[in-house]
């Protein structure tokens, strides 16, 4: 080790020239960086009741920076998961480099410091990410490349894709973090992915609205009704009132931003039978599209209803993680790449696109637009 590391140069866990893509704050400790989803300093104002924790699970955030070194050393703490309903999910990292296929860690979950090198990178320069576990908590604690390679930060510009659901989003189920569902339909359409996906939790509060409202984007999706449908959170009819609510805050910030609000997947175990809000999933889905009607009937015509049956339907049920007579609710990691593609063409039949510059695609919603926020957030989170 101490050759090794005599022969390299390092990287600080908090060096200017590492991007925390996809990170809303960092939280920084005694030799740690730690990307958060959420304002860390303000998570209990958006989850009151708890799951806070799944804010710190950096679920498509990326570290990048560009470099011509043939090897990479990180060094980390990797927290373990939480308790989770139906098989565990392993704490992995993705490095993945323009053109190549990712190649995946397997993270040591003791919450103590680990470290982990990677060979055989291009040796030309080239960025580098590496894609965070989209379950458990992460703390950088520096990198290390080649002695005399060049490292400098990712200047890229790509549009912003700002995306919020449940656990279906986070990745639950996925192989490994760039090979969820929302980070191959970045990483294949080109986006630059913000996600606020939290599981156990996306039942329209107020304050992810308002955090959404203040993100830069060209395109915002927002996948709902799953955990209102099962935690009870929303009935009938406070499901159309909040979800126009939240898309409402959302456009303040974003008034002709490309808009996508997606139903519920297939749920098999919940399509006929009500949960505690007294709607089944069938319900549930038909109360996201009067809501997204309603909002559009009012002149949001750059709002897209997307049907989740379309993207992940009755004939996926083979693809899911939980087994049959289960809960079955997110897809395994072969129904991820399945997700993605349908996901990418329903969006694209419908016409949510980015939009290049900001350029209206249909007319404004009704009220009086205000500006994005377009500081300290969204694009590449700093300090």
């Amino acid at each position: 080790m101490a050759a090794a590391g005599a022969a390299e140069r390092r990287i600080a866990h908090d060096d200017p020239v590492l991007r925390h893509r996809g990170a809303v704050s960092l939280e920084r400790g005694p030799g740690w960086t730690a990307p958060w989803r959420l304002p860390h300093h303000e998570a209990e104002l958006y989850l009151p009741e708890g799951g806070t924790g799944r804010a710190a699970m950096p679920s498509g955030v990326r570290i990048t920076f560009r470099t011509d070194s043939p090897s990479l050393r990180c060094r980390y703490q990797a927290d373990p998961p939480p308790r989770l309903d139906g098989p565990p999910e392993r704490a992995r990292l993705d490095v993945v480099c323009a053109g190549r296929a990712p190649v995946t860690v397997e993270l040591a979950e003791t919450g103590r410091d680990e470290e982990f090198r990677v060979a055989g990178l291009p040796g030309t320069m080239t960025t580098v990410e590496l894609w965070l576990p989209f379950y458990h908590r992460f703390r950088l604690r520096g990198l290390s490349v080649a002695a005399g390679a060049a490292v400098e930060p990712d200047r890229d510009d790509p549009p912003r894709w700002l995306h919020c659901g449940s656990s279906v989003s986070q990745g639950r189920g996925a192989a490994s973090p760039s090979r969820t569902w929302a980070a191959l339909v970045a990483r294949r359409r080109g986006w630059d992915l913000t996600s606020l996906a939290l599981g156990a939790s996306d039942c329209l509060q107020p304050m992810t609205a308002r955090l959404m409202r203040e993100l830069p984007a060209e395109l915002i999706t927002l996948c709902v009704g799953v955990n209102a449908q099962a935690l009870g959170s929303h009935n009938r009819d406070s499901l159309v009132s909040a979800l126009v609510g939240f898309v409402r805050t959302v456009r303040e910030g974003h008034p002709h931003t490309p808009f996508g609000v997606m139903s519920p997947i297939v749920a098999p175990e919940r399509e006929r039978v009500p949960g505690p809000s007294g709607m089944t999933m069938r319900e549930c889905r038909a109360r996201v599209r009067r809501a997204v009607e309603l909002l559009r009937d009012h002149g949001d015509h750059a709002l897209y209803h997307l049907d989740g049956m379309e993207v992940f339907g009755a004939s996926c049920t083979g693809l899911m993680l939980e087994p049959a007579g289960g809960d079955r609710l997110h897809p395994a990691p072969a129904g991820h790449p399945v997700f993605a593609a349908r996901f990418a063409t329903v969006l694209r039949r419908a016409g949510c696109v980015p939009a290049p510059g900001g350029t209206p695609p249909g007319g404004p919603p009704p009220g009086p637009p205000s500006p994005a926020v377009r500081s300290g957030t969204g694009r590449s989170a700093s300090g």
